[in-house]
């Protein structure tokens, strides 16, 4: 009998479960993926397409033809119990499974999408911890945010909900469903441990990402607008444009690689001694918003963006200009005006000796990885 780590993965069409499948695959397992396929392509295709741009991303293309033959994926959807999969299919897949990632979600942070949101994040979550619970080992890795931590002055590692108020449902729903798994787990029904990443971002050793969203949205956002300003008033020089952004220069944001992330998670997640725990995949030392927007800024070839207290816009209503980027960047405006900090004691103790380290991100690193994501939607748009 193979003594090969057999792995079920929810999500592996998503970035963090895109790069957990890959690297999973690179460490000898056999993985089993949930997917949902569309019209025109199937969930396997799907799966397949996305590890392609994960593996191209790493430089390393030519070697996801050695792992595709441990790659099993199966279509269906977490938010269905059993996720709609049939009894004797299910139980093949409960029988092969060591252990569980959990890392599909709704990451729509919108009032009005509030119950969806749930209904993937609390609901989606409790169907895999029940797959969870009938697997012989039991073990859940369940992939959560951070930013569980809500409006809060510092996020501890061992705390959950302690009367926190939450910016929009997504924090709050992700926050239920660890309420969730922290309960199984103390019932003994999974063995659990609890993954947080921050803002994930790109991979640090190349520079390139596969999925856009966070604050490469931002970064779109931003871009689009000014190329439609130099459309209107073609020039290749650097725009100045006076446009206030609510927020502090001197609060941050933590940014955390992918690389940094998924190796982090896997490692973790080898050791025993993890189950229970729950790990802050963040940086240790957050990026300045007065560091890393100017850097941003220069590469678009923008200057004039500044930070202002929020209460300014009372005095002084958003010109039109103010108008459209609040209206297009509402979600990420309310993480420019303070995060928590993040205790890493747990990821930090576990990871010692392993030599996997977040590296700073710095101007030199946001202009490598922020960089690249430009050229690429300046490629783009001449496509």
């Amino acid at each position: 009998m193979s003594g090969r780590k057999r792995a079920f993965v929810t999500g592996a069409t998503g970035f963090v479960g895109s790069h957990l499948a890959w690297k999973l695959l690179q460490e000898d397992y056999s993985v089993t993926v949930l997917a949902r396929g569309s019209r025109a392509t199937s969930a396997r295709d799907r799966v397949v397409g996305v590890l392609k741009r994960v593996a191209e991303s790493e430089d390393r293309l030519d070697e996801i033809s050695n792992y595709l033959d441990r790659l099993t994926v199966l279509e269906g959807d977490i938010a269905c119990p059993d996720f709609g999969i049939t009894s004797e299919k299910i139980a093949g897949v409960l029988a092969s499974t060591d252990e569980t990632w959990h890392c599909a979600a709704s990451l729509s942070f919108a009032e009005e999408e509030r119950d969806e949101i749930f209904r993937m994040n609390v609901d989606g979550a409790r169907n895999v911890a029940d797959f969870a619970s009938r697997t012989r080992g039991k073990r859940l890795h369940h992939v959560s945010t951070a930013y569980v931590a809500g409006v809060q002055k510092t996020a501890l590692e061992t705390q959950i909900f302690n009367g926190q108020q939450f910016r929009n449902p997504y924090e709050e729903s992700k926050c239920r469903a660890e309420e969730l798994i922290a309960q199984l787990h103390s019932q003994g029904k999974v063995i659990a441990t609890i993954h947080r990443p921050s803002v994930v971002i790109g991979d640090s050793r190349t520079g390139r990402i596969t999925h856009f969203h966070g604050v490469y949205a931002f970064i779109k956002g931003l871009w689009s607008t000014l190329e439609r300003l130099r459309r209107r008033n073609p020039t290749n020089g650097t725009i100045t444009l006076d446009l206030r952004v609510p927020g502090s220069g001197n609060e941050t944001l933590n940014f955390a690689p992918i690389n940094y992330v998924v190796s982090g998670m896997v490692a973790i997640g080898c050791q025993e001694s993890s189950a229970g725990k729950t790990y802050h995949l963040t940086n240790p030392v957050p990026t300045l918003n007065r560091v890393w927007l100017p850097a941003i800024s220069k590469l678009l070839g923008v200057e004039g963006l500044h930070f202002v207290d929020p209460k300014d816009f009372a005095k002084s209503p958003p010109n039109r200009l103010e108008a459209l980027f609040r209206k297009h960047m509402a979600f990420y405006y309310m993480y420019l005006q303070g995060e928590p900090r993040f205790d890493c004691r747990n990821t930090l103790e576990a990871l010692q000796n392993t030599g996997i380290v977040c590296p700073l991100v710095t101007e030199p690193l946001i202009n490598k990885m922020i960089g690249w994501y430009i050229d690429h939607l300046d490629a783009d748009s001449l496509s």
